[in-house]
């Protein structure tokens, strides 16, 4: 078995579970003769609950995830472009997506035992939009291998050092990640058993470390948090740019079609002035004809009234 199946598996745990199965596997590795493997099983950290919930969705929901990667190409595509009639539209896709994919999280992790907090959610659509805005990200992410939450924002790449266990995924270039968990300079053994930097004796220089990498970290989750604030108000901004040109575009086609009737009734009107028009010199015509009519009538009638007193014997 290779690290990276390994370590899929073992990322399938609970993270409270995480450490005694990672041992146990490096153990039986180390009696099967592969210290190598061992070495690196024992150096596996483990798993944020974000990260681990994102590695559920690539086991259990590996299609949706995957068309992460296919929407964050039409993204880049409608970019390129200058689309933004499409960006509107990929962003209601994305929301949608994102919503989805993260309910189906929480539901797993519930049905594993392991409820996911309020800030854990949020890290969880904040990696899954980060492998819509970077395919090196979308990679890591459909690993199954992550250890913490990721943050792109589409104009930068997300950092992805120490994100995965074992190699960097198929198709990615390695430098973009330093795999999770690697063993240091020594055996590995006496790694860090939760990922909570533990690992190190207690000196004053490795807790000075850990402190500054604390910090640093810190800083850097309130900027992914700020840079998804952004996002969410970007797409916001984007929906109701859309919502507006097509209101716009219905306005348009709506005025367009008002006119448009307004055309045809002006071509109704002209068409019926000149047929009045017609009908009343037809009426003057009759109204002659009919005097005539009259007139011949009455004269004919005399004459026949003429003609029948010539005809009565004379007394």
């Amino acid at each position: 078995m290779t690290l990276a199946e390994a370590a899929r598996q073992l990322y399938a745990l609970p993270p409270k579970e995480f450490v005694a199965a990672r041992d146990a596997r490096a153990a039986e590795a180390r009696s099967d003769g592969d210290a190598a493997l061992a070495t690196s099983l024992r150096a596996l950290r483990r798993a944020s609950s974000s990260a681990w919930a994102v590695d559920l969705l690539a086991r259990e929901a590996a299609d949706a995830v995957a068309a992460l990667d296919d929407l964050g190409e039409r993204f880049r595509t409608a970019q390129s472009d200058g689309d933004r009639a499409a960006l509107a539209a990929l962003a209601r896709d994305r929301k949608e997506a994102l919503a989805g994919l993260v309910a189906r999280a929480r539901d797993l992790a519930v049905d594993a035992g392991q409820p996911l907090s309020a800030a854990a959610l949020v890290e969880v659509e904040q990696t899954l939009r980060a492998a819509v805005a970077d395919p090196a990200a979308a990679a890591a992410v459909r690993s199954g291998r992550l250890v913490r939450a990721l943050a792109a924002d589409g104009l930068e790449e997300a950092d992805l050092a120490d994100a995965v266990a074992g190699p960097a995924p198929e198709g990615v270039a390695p430098a973009r990640f330093r795999a999770a968990g690697r063993a240091g300079s020594g055996s590995g053994d006496g790694g860090d058993d939760d990922g909570d930097g533990d690992g190190d004796g207690g000196s004053a220089s490795g807790g000075g470390a850990r402190s500054r990498s604390g910090a640093r970290e810190a800083a850097r989750r309130a900027a992914e948090r700020a840079a998804a604030d952004a996002e969410r108000e970007a797409d916001e901004a984007e929906a109701a740019l859309a919502e507006v040109d097509e209101r716009a575009a219905r306005l348009a086609a709506d005025r367009d079609e008002v006119l448009g009737q307004l055309r045809r009734l002006r071509e109704e009107f002209s068409a019926a002035e000149r047929r009045s028009g017609e009908l009343d010199d037809r009426e003057k015509f009759l109204t002659r004809e009919r005097r005539r009519a009259v007139a011949d009538a009455g004269a004919a009638r005399q004459a026949a009234d003429r003609a029948r007193a010539a005809l009565a014997p004379r007394p």
